[in-house]
């Protein structure tokens, strides 16, 4: 875990507005932390409640799209077939006891034996990972064009074992196919329950089984007592409370409102570690905070990348890092994070306080004075922010960003059919492979690409896609990160920590990079 402080004074004129924002802010919160102290956790307590910062859940199958505040709670009601081991980097058995490539496109996954899915729905089976996959593909999910891309045809060959063949190679084939596409539902209750009743009722196999969802506005979960690893769960409750304002968030596990809390607004950070009846946590996230280009639209002089590039150099990725997170950052000018195959320190080009003089002989030779562009942006108050900063940082360029907030429901609607000039946001890397940090983004057939198309870039993508050997996808995706800074079809800007705090006394509970993964099963009150 990183728990390095930096130092967040500067001089940069610019920064001056943001900074007596913030100091302001961190006044309040500091009366607030230092005299409502909760008090020490006594034996026997048995339930958690985890102040989080996502509205309405909305859905809960794993066969519909969710978003990252659904995903925590759902990686406590469903186990995956596999888990990555983050310090190890390596993929571990879950669900999926065994899995083997018998040829360059067959693998056969071996299932646990005797795990029981939820409320009395039997045994997970073979047939239950066939109708999962088989699921998405006809009803083409969010999973086919991320996932479970590569797979051709399913079959049960016995009762806990699957056979997968596949369209083409696919050396992360575990991290990906069974990583981030590894979460089944029951048949047998989906067929009786129905899709669309499943994401509120949802049947999983985890350590934790869903009771309700009160006013949409918080979720409660009780503990899994046919759990397959025996003893564990310890909590017997665990509840999910939505808190969507970071300030607020935290005030709530002050005051003992709640036990657990997420993406505090890092100013108050380092005010909420001098509460002794606190833990604080801080781990580089598996992410990017980032700006995108609408390459579709041919009328913008960002489709010149001189441009794309000027605007990378005119960025103060430090700055971005001390003003708006408070250290609880990393600077990075590519999509490679740390822990990942491929991954260099970074920046690689972009110098981690820009160059104004640089971008501004870029703009020259690209024979841009300057231009006005609508960019979006969700309703995640530190991004918002952010924005702002940028904003401020490519003005010295000529270039005006008419800023475009939106709720996320409306910002994700934009972004996934083209219908914005550019946009701001940050995502987070759902699985443990370097490909969907690359292909999913930057290939022209990728699901999540904005207009950018290189054959250069195809090529290298796809043979990093075919390639077994560590080695050799190393230096592919090396390449593919060079080209990327050369393109520039998106600009990266920090990886964020993931920083939680909970209540003193709470025990087994392991940070992880993914925003995504907050999992209970082995956390326990002291005593």
């Amino acid at each position: 875990m990183n728990k390095e402080r930096i130092n967040t004074s500067s001089k940069i004129n610019r920064r001056s507005f943001l900074k007596m924002s913030a100091a302001a802010g961190l006044t309040g919160m500091g009366t607030i932390l230092l005299s409502h102290i909760p008090p020490a956790i006594g034996a026997g307590k048995k339930n958690l409640i985890h102040g989080i910062w996502g509205g309405d859940p909305g859905n809960l199958s794993p066969v519909i799209r969710w978003d990252v505040s659904a995903g925590v709670i759902a990686y406590n009601i469903y186990d995956n077939l596999v888990q990555p081991n983050y310090k190890k980097h390596v993929i571990e058995p879950l669900l999926a006891e065994s899995w083997k490539n018998i040829d360059p496109l067959t693998w056969q996954i071996k299932l646990r034996e005797g795990v029981m899915w939820h409320k009395g729905y039997g045994e997970v089976t073979a047939e239950d990972v066939v109708y999962t996959w088989n699921f998405h593909i006809e009803s083409k999910s969010f999973q086919v064009g991320t996932a479970l891309w590569p797979i051709d045809g399913l079959k049960v060959l016995s009762k806990y074992v699957a056979e997968v063949k596949l369209k083409q190679p696919f050396g992360a084939f575990p991290g990906v196919v069974m990583g981030y596409g590894g979460l089944l539902v029951s048949k047998k209750a989906h067929q009786e329950i129905g899709n669309e009743a499943y994401s509120r009722n949802p049947i999983g196999s985890g350590p934790f089984v869903f009771q309700s969802i009160i006013g949409g506005k918080e979720v409660v979960l009780k503990k899994n007592p046919n759990y397959w690893k025996k003893g564990l769960p310890h909590l017997e409750e665990l509840v999910f409370r939505s808190i969507p304002d970071s300030h607020v968030r935290l005030q709530s596990l002050v005051r003992g409102e709640v036990d657990f809390c997420t993406h505090p607004d890092p100013k108050d950070v380092s005010e909420a570690r001098k509460n002794t009846n606190l833990v604080y946590t801080s781990i580089p996230g598996w992410n990017w905070d980032y700006q995108t280009f609408n390459l579709f639209k041919k009328e913008f002089p960002y489709q010149n990348k001189l441009v794309r590039q000027a605007i990378s150099y005119a960025i103060d990725r430090e700055a971005i890092q001390k003003e708006i997170y408070h250290g609880e950052a990393t600077v990075n000018d590519c999509q490679i994070p740390y822990g990942f195959l491929a991954y260099r320190q970074p920046p690689i080009r972009y110098p981690k306080n820009g160059d104004l003089k640089k971008a501004k002989e870029l703009m020259a030779k690209a024979g841009v004075k300057g231009y006005e562009v609508e960019v979006i942006t969700s309703d995640k108050d530190w991004l918002r922010r952010e924005l702002e900063l940028i904003t401020s940082m490519v003005s010295q360029i000529g270039i005006t960003y008419k800023i475009r907030n939106l709720d996320m429901g409306s910002f994700t609607n934009l972004w996934l059919n083209h219908k914005y000039e550019q946009l701001f946001e940050d995502i987070m890397i759902v699985a443990p492979d370097t490909d969907p940090t690359s292909w999913w983004h930057l290939h022209s057939k990728g699901t999540f690409n904005s207009g950018y198309n290189s054959p250069e870039m195809d090529k290298l993508l796809d043979d990093a896609r075919a390639e077994s050997d560590p080695k050799k996808r190393e230096v592919l995706y090396h390449k593919v990160v060079d080209l990327t800074l050369e393109d520039c079809p998106k600009i990266y800007h920090v990886n964020v920590n993931l920083v939680r705090f909970y209540k003193k006394g709470l025990e087994g509970f392991e940070p992880a990079p993914q925003e995504d993964r907050e999992l209970f099963v082995n956390t326990r009150w002291e005593g």
